[in-house]
């Protein structure tokens, strides 16, 4: 009788440290974004990436740049709505990049490598999209 209790104390114990290794994970985005919010406000050398901010609200995106140029870019995406929201990076009908979902009031960081060309950063929660949670962005 000893040991099956043993077996289920591990199993429970092994659990455990899997949820709470799966739980800390939203936190990570946010400590990532903090650091790179303050790393740079002007256009990064080339090799480098650059920082922007994407901010979402109910039911809209903005970004804090109007003009991007081909490179890496991290971009952290602040959830201000009352909503939870995500970011994807489409180009031509194919999502390239995206974040998990962003709780309200929370932020997540996204890095991507964008060419030239024409992009859609929106929304994939249910109907966000298409209530208007997508803004067109050009590269050159």
């Amino acid at each position: 009788m000893f040991v099956p209790l043993a077996r289920g104390a591990a199993a429970l114990a092994i659990t455990v440290a899997f949820l709470t290794a799966c739980g800390s994970d939203p936190a990570e985005p946010e400590a990532t974004a903090t650091s790179a919010e303050t790393s740079s406000d002007s256009a990064a050398p080339a090799g480098d990436t650059e920082s922007i901010t994407a901010t979402e609200a109910d039911f809209t995106i903005s970004l804090d740049e109007d003009s991007l140029s081909p490179g890496s870019y991290e971009i952290t995406v602040n959830n201000e709505g009352d909503a939870t929201h995500d970011l994807v990076v489409e180009r031509d009908g194919e999502d390239v990049a995206g974040t998990e979902e962003i709780q309200p009031g929370e932020s997540a960081t996204l890095t991507v490598e964008l060419e030239s060309g024409d992009y859609v950063f929106y929304c994939s929660i249910g109907t966000h999209r298409s209530m208007g949670m997508e803004i067109e962005v050009s590269v050159s």
